[in-house]
């Protein structure tokens, strides 16, 4: 008898073709699974609308130039004596991601720009649109209910105390400003979203997506870098007074029903609630936040303000811009409308904020090692509150699962 068993189980050579074809895929299928690979090898990386976060090759973007933009513009709020300061940000922000999305600056100053002072920043960004723009008189002065006198002794107190900026007049104007006003101006009308950048900040790492198109597609309303604490005796008063507000317009800021059970409406303004109801001096460091517009120009935020600015503790205290931005946020905005831009590596001042190894984030980084005089690695220090943001995004997670 004949044995066939050889030539029944001998594939033939397309079998082998189709089974080596099928080996390949799965592998790769794997492999590009792995969450480490995935961040740089996603499969549309080089044909994508750069609208999610990828790391892509210099030469990929050049081969396929983005197509689309946002109605955006990068927002510097500088003064002519910042000259140099202000080109050092904008050939860093170029550097690492405006040469390939060219979108434009609009600069505002309380003073007239030098011819000087718009030649050199026309010069660090040749094929950038730029606009130059002057704040008007009515907001960058004292409101008519503000007693003048009684601030400067606000002022001198403050000084004697030494808090920071603590006797500076334009500091105070500035804040109101950016609080109040800057979305107002006459040169943003025709834009839906901002990203602010001051003078002397550095970018570490390379940005080859549009966070505007990223912070659109995934109906997010503002974003930020760092947050840290408030310096206490800078606003005794505004937790109260937001508060009374909150009171005053109906607004539920409340984390249980009256029957005590868990209250899932997902605000995010309970993560600014310290264990006793108080204010736990956190807040997104404004001088970098990339946001919409329209949350400004809101009908209830404009409101928020004026009640706010009626106090004269703008002035009286020293109510920065970033508490205000970011407890209005609460106010008005869930927490999943927050993005924390955790891939952006950024400097501002002293404090530094660069992607940490575990998360597997950034783009070609230059990020400095270690702490000195002229940097410091800042959201492991005790003054950050980036461990209390994160928790807050967890119970806010699970609290919309369960809901």
């Amino acid at each position: 008898m004949v044995n066939l068993t050889p030539y029944l189980f001998r594939p033939s050579r397309r079998q082998l073709i189709l089974l080596g074809f099928l080996v390949f895929i799965v592998v790769n299928w794997r492999i590009s699974s792995h969450p480490s690979v995935q961040l740089v090898l996603t499969p549309s990386a080089w044909f994508n609308e750069y609208d999610e976060r990828l790391c892509l090759p210099q030469e990929a973007i050049e081969a396929k130039p983005p197509q689309r933009k946002a109605s955006a513009a990068f927002v510097m709020l500088v003064r002519n004596k910042e000259q140099d300061a202000m080109l050092g940000s904008i050939r860093n922000l170029e550097s690492r991601f405006n040469k390939n999305f060219n979108y434009p600056y609009v600069f505002l100053n309380d003073e007239p720009f030098t011819d000087d002072f718009k030649v050199a920043m026309q010069a660090a960004a040749p094929r950038a649109q730029m606009e130059f723009g002057l704040i008007p008189v009515a907001h960058w002065s004292y409101p008519p209910w503000v007693n003048q006198t009684y601030a400067a002794e606000r002022r001198a107190w403050m000084k004697s105390e030494w808090v920071l900026y603590g006797d500076s007049e334009s500091y105070r104007h500035m804040c109101r400003f950016n609080s109040g006003f800057f979305f107002r101006h006459h040169l943003l009308e025709s834009y839906d979203w901002y990203w602010r950048v001051e003078p002397g900040v550095q970018f570490y790492c390379d940005i080859t997506y549009d966070p505007f198109l990223f912070m659109e597609k995934h109906h997010k309303s503002y974003g930020f870098v760092i947050t840290l604490v408030e310096i206490p005796q800078t606003i005794p008063s505004l937790w109260q007074t937001v508060l009374d507000y909150a009171q005053s317009r109906e607004i539920d800021i409340s984390t249980k029903t009256a029957d005590g059970v868990e209250n899932n409406n997902r605000l995010l303004f309970p993560y600014f609630m310290d264990s006793n109801g108080g204010y736990n001096r956190c807040h997104f460091w404004s001088n970098f936040e990339i946001a919409s517009l329209k949350l400004w120009r809101d009908a209830r935020y404009i409101d928020f303000f004026d009640y706010l600015d009626r106090t004269g503790n703008f002035f009286y205290e020293r109510w920065g811009d970033a508490p205000v931005h970011s407890l209005a946020a609460g106010l008005f905005l869930d927490t999943d409308e927050i993005h924390y831009f955790e891939d952006i590596a950024y400097q501002h001042d002293w404090y530094r904020h660069c992607p940490s190894e575990e998360s597997k984030l950034g783009c070609r980084c230059n990020c400095p090692v270690g702490d000195d005089d002229k940097s410091l690695d800042f959201d492991p220090t005790p003054d950050s509150c980036l461990f209390m943001w994160r928790d807050w995004v967890k119970k806010s997670s699970k609290g919309k699962t369960d809901g």
